[in-house]
């Protein structure tokens, strides 16, 4: 599930990408909801919020690091969990389709401003990976809550503990 949901996500992203290059100009703009949502194409040479700047082979290295990464967390952790496995496939497709990008022009293609709260121009891929990196912490929160510490476990290790001082 984790790499079809992957293509799928990557499919869309550069077909999302290939029309806003081949039909818009570079900082062009259209209005979707004047003055909180707007089309804008911006070829961004950096990270997230511009970090990074000009910085492709970093960046490149970095985005194979997290494929790997996403790789054998799904090969290890994700087997009959429907729900992991969409999320490391939003991750993965996001992350393909920003490397994509990278390997092929030198940049990423951005697209999508958010002109009401000024938010940095982001793409399809960032939304799929904003997605599931809330889900995968949300998870991990989860996880961490439901972890009650056995009274009985903490007093067994204090009595050793203290048996060994003696």
């Amino acid at each position: 599930m984790v790499y079809v949901v992957a293509v799928f996500v990557a499919a869309i992203d550069q077909t999302i990408k290939w029309i806003i290059s081949t039909h818009m100009a570079v900082n062009s703009s259209i209005p979707i909801w004047p003055n909180v949502l707007e089309l804008l194409y911006v070829q961004n040479s950096g990270a997230a919020f511009s970090i990074l700047l000009n910085q492709t082979a970093l960046l490149i290295v970095v985005a194979l690091v997290v494929i790997g990464v996403i790789i054998y967390v799904d090969r290890r952790y994700a087997h009959h969990q429907l729900r992991l496995q969409i999320a490391l496939g939003l991750l993965l497709g996001g992350a393909l389709g920003n490397l994509i990008d990278r390997i092929r022009l030198g940049y990423v293609i951005d697209y999508v401003y958010i002109e009401a709260i000024h938010y940095p121009v982001f793409n399809f891929a960032d939304s799929c990976i904003v997605v599931s990196v809330i889900y995968l912490v949300f998870r991990a929160w989860r996880a961490r809550d439901q972890e009650v510490p056995n009274p009985t476990d903490a007093a067994g290790t204090q009595e050793a503990n203290h048996g060994e001082s003696q």
